[in-house]
């Protein structure tokens, strides 16, 4: 037998379940992280402008926007391969990804339970999540 879930794993668990609520979490997780990354883009999307339109930028700065347009490009590659895969995907994908992590921490025989699953999530109880309850919120 496996060490014993973490009230956070227990919590991702639930998040990657078929519960309404799970999804509408799932939606506005994914809505926040999306924010996130554009909000970091249009920064360093500003510094590599800023810097070109300097002439007298010394060159260890220029260098930088070197990497700065790397670092873009490659976030505008993962991002595109992101939106290519359907949020029915992206789920599975980390049902799978969880699986395999729980069976790596010791519970070798562990499979997504079936409880999560289609209908019967709805009616599953929705396990308090760990970060809200460290910054001091409650959880629904």
């Amino acid at each position: 037998m496996g060490r014993r879930m973490t009230p956070a794993d227990r919590f991702y668990e639930w998040l990657l379940s078929d519960h309404p609520e799970a999804a509408a979490e799932r939606a506005r997780r994914r809505a926040a992280y999306l924010a996130y990354e554009a909000q970091g883009r249009a920064g360093l999307s500003r510094f590599v402008a800023r810097t070109e339109a300097d002439r007298d930028a010394p060159e260890n700065i220029r260098e930088l926007v070197k990497t700065a347009r790397w670092l873009l490009a490659r976030q505008a590659d993962r991002l595109a391969a992101e939106a290519a895969e359907s949020d029915a995907q992206r789920l599975a994908r980390e049902r799978r990804d969880f699986e395999t992590s729980r069976r790596v921490q010791g519970a070798h025989g562990y499979r997504y339970p079936a409880r999560y699953l289609g209908e019967r999530a709805a009616r599953q109880p929705i396990p308090p999540d760990p970060d809200r309850l460290a910054a001091g919120e409650e959880s629904p």
